[in-house]
């Protein structure tokens, strides 16, 4: 487990989604919030360019600045994905530099989506 980085969150954890993410300000630790919640309850992502599901263990070393949790009894996890992709490929063709998913998505699939510039 990473105990060298302080740690804030978004939103209450343990509750339906709610992001861990690295901030220098903050005076909580890892250990400060991994009783609260239960891993296997929640889809974890990294909040990166290259937004993917990891597992616990990649999470407890806590190698990149945020991780999203949504919780699996609510949050289809081929819903996540596709909306992750989408917004990776539509992020990077409208010169954005990249994004990523750190809310539930949106209950419709997103090629329905229609960017215009």
């Amino acid at each position: 487990m990473n105990m060298n980085k302080t740690i804030a969150n978004v939103r209450k954890v343990g509750g339906d989604y709610f992001r861990l993410m690295y901030l220098r300000k903050s005076n909580l630790y890892l250990k400060d919030y991994i009783n609260k919640f239960n891993f296997d309850d929640y889809w974890c992502f990294k909040a990166t360019n290259h937004q993917k599901l990891i597992d616990e263990e990649d999470f407890l070393k806590f190698e990149y600045s945020c991780y999203v949790f949504f919780k699996k009894e609510l949050y289809d996890v081929n819903k996540i994905i596709e909306w992750t992709d989408w917004i990776k490929v539509n992020s990077v063709q409208n010169g954005n530099g990249g994004g990523y998913l750190v809310i539930p998505t949106p209950p419709f699939n997103p090629k329905k989506v229609i960017i215009k510039q």
